[in-house]
């Protein structure tokens, strides 16, 4: 249930729960949340998700492209995260989905984490941009906790 001191976290996947170092390193690219590509998820940056949620007691609405295909709320049972709702697939950039989700749900503070940058210009203070060679890392946990304390 949202309510209006809700803290939102707008999550990506692809470059921030997995990037081509985690690729490499573990063996590929995860490509659903079934058992055989769990593994392939980056354990430290989904660690740094859970403690952020842990810590600011955030909820993450699923703004990636896995939204498309993966059943948000399985996607978050799957990787222990408490995904509870995702944007609309408006085939625009991902800023006008993110803004579009902001102005029908109510929410007290909001952060952003992706790899790509199609967000809106006033969307850019909220906005943490991981590179997609090394995915979520210290430097990006520590500006999402500011964001979200």
């Amino acid at each position: 249930m949202i309510t209006d001191k809700s803290k939102i976290l707008f999550l990506d996947v692809d470059g921030v729960l997995n990037s081509v170092r985690s690729c490499y390193a573990l063996g590929g690219f995860p490509h659903s949340t079934g058992k055989d590509d769990l593994p392939l998820f980056d354990n430290v940056a989904l660690g740094f998700i859970r403690r952020l949620v842990k810590e600011t007691g955030c909820e993450i609405v699923l703004s990636s492209t896995w939204r498309l295909t993966e059943p948000y709320l399985q996607f978050g049972n799957d990787l222990k995260l408490p995904v509870m709702d995702r944007t609309p697939c408006l085939n625009k950039a991902r800023g006008h989905e993110i803004q579009h989700w902001l102005d029908n749900n109510p929410w007290a503070k909001y952060a952003i984490v992706d790899d790509d940058s199609d967000m809106l210009p006033e969307q850019m203070p909220y906005f943490v941009k991981t590179d997609v060679q090394v995915g979520l890392m210290t430097a990006d946990f520590e500006k999402l906790m500011a964001l979200l304390k």
